[in-house]
């Protein structure tokens, strides 16, 4: 067993080490894991179904409880939404319209769940893949989102997994009997399409083609196969009521289910991450297969579950202290810490697009926002203080165009220069103590208001 002490150093100064489990928020410990160093995510993470508690009682007789509610109160924080109106005005935009049209519900989900996609995005490599688990309760929000973080051309398939036979309770429901879940599946870029592997069964013994010749080929492809499965339609991979592959977890996925994704892309010692490890079904699928991973869950008693799955499933002598790091912190970037915010590729400019000459743009900008350095508030005498500039700069991929143009003194340009967005260098200024607070107080009260139901006389 590692020193706790030694244990902390390796995880700060080394962040993707092989069987590492977090037990906790997945949100700091993605911002702490370097950017593109993860070949694979596959995650299965809340539905936003509505149900105050899902429980269950472990093989190891631990008791698991989670709720899968969502609401702006309890589950954002004021400073994402600042970030995602500074950085990603067209995701801000996503995600406010859908609280319009869907309810609090969902756009109070569709934020929490933004603010941990786009470091998912971050931390893959340009040839990784991601493959979100999701139902029809959101998975239409949730590619909405991910068009916008992803970009709607890397997105490769919706994949739909079979959950069980239809039988005795589900027949009595009046109507279509929902039964499969889905799959959404992104490259991080069109480089990564070459990296899938499809799977082949050996032709059967005798096996020959209508010309009467033998098949030189790899063989039967397994997404060809009748029972098998059926292209991007998974309908004979379940967990049935007797299996020992059974945990008690009440949202458990099966593991064949995550060893076709896993194999299907990745290769032996590329690294795994699941930021919603539940019962560990994708830490178990890819120690089986020979990769890499990486686990986070909030919930302390998913240690014992991956623990006990992994004595049981892959070795019952695995030495878990070992073998297995649990750090007690946050992972730090070792990559330089740079900002890497992806490009959101949700509407491309036209090409023949009019340049916004600067003096007009400040007009525009003073109309919108006021005569007021968005940086730290400041307003200046005189409108010609200020300067026209990027929220997202150029060299992280910002766009010419006026939802990316913000007013700032010379002082916050030169300090913003061309690599942080309007939403660091505001932290940056707060953190300094050189910024209205009151102004930025109101602002962040801005973003937060559009997101809250309007006042209906009484």
């Amino acid at each position: 067993t590692q020193p706790k002490q030694e244990m902390t150093a390796l995880t700060k100064n080394s962040i993707a080490l092989n069987r590492t489990l977090f037990l906790e928020d997945n949100l700091p410990v993605l911002r702490g894991l370097d950017s593109d160093s993860i070949d694979l995510i596959a995650t299965d993470p809340p539905f936003n179904k509505g149900v105050p508690a899902f429980t269950g009682t472990t093989k190891a007789g631990q008791n698991v409880e989670f709720k899968d509610v969502w609401n702006w109160n309890d589950d954002v924080q004021t400073e994402w939404l600042g970030g995602l109106k500074d950085d990603h005005p067209r995701l801000f935009n996503m995600i406010h319209y859908t609280n319009e049209s869907a309810g609090d519900d969902m756009g109070a989900f569709l934020c929490w769940m933004a603010v941990r996609m786009l470091e998912m995005h971050r931390v893959l490599k340009p040839t990784g893949s991601l493959y979100l688990h999701c139902d029809s309760t959101a998975s239409h929000y949730l590619k909405a989102l991910m068009d916008a973080i992803f970009g709607r051309k890397n997105f490769r398939n919706e994949i739909i997994w079979r959950i069980g036979w239809v039988s005795g309770f589900k027949t009595q429901k009046r109507g279509w009997i929902r039964n499969h879940d889905t799959i959404l599946y992104y490259l991080k870029s069109p480089d990564a399409a070459s990296s899938f592997n499809k799977e082949y069964l050996p032709y059967p013994e005798g096996y020959v083609r209508r010309d009467g010749k033998r098949p030189t080929g790899k063989g039967i492809p397994l997404e060809d196969t009748w029972n098998c499965s059926i292209s991007d339609v998974l309908d004979s991979i379940m967990i049935k009521s007797f299996s020992q592959e059974k945990t008690g977890y009440p949202t458990q996925k099966p593991l064949a289910l995550y060893k076709r994704i896993i194999k299907a892309s990745s290769n032996p010692g590329d690294m795994v991450l699941d930021p919603f490890a539940g019962c560990a079904t994708t830490c178990v699928a890819a120690e089986q297969l020979g990769r890499h991973w990486i686990g986070i869950d909030i919930r302390e008693e998913s240690g014992g579950v991956i623990r006990d799955r992994l004595e049981r499933e892959v070795s019952a002598n695995m030495a878990w202290d070992a073998i297995v790091r649990t750090p007690t912190e946050a992972p730090e970037r070792t990559d330089g810490g740079e900002p890497a915010a992806p490009e959101l590729i949700l509407e491309s400019p036209k090409p023949n697009a009019r340049k916004i000459p600067v003096q007009e743009a400040r007009r525009l900008l003073i109309e919108r926002d006021g005569k007021r350095c968005q940086g730290c508030g400041w307003e200046p005498p005189y409108p010609d203080y200020l300067q026209v500039d990027h929220k997202k700069p150029k060299t992280l991929k910002g766009k010419d165009d006026m939802t990316n143009y913000a007013l700032l003194c010379d002082p916050c340009n030169r300090k913003k220069s061309n690599k942080m967005t309007l939403h660091e260098l505001r932290m940056a200024r707060a953190a300094e103590g050189r910024m209205d607070a009151d102004w930025y107080e109101e602002e962040n009260q801005a973003a937060t208001d559009a997101f809250s139901p309007p006042v209906i006389p009484t």
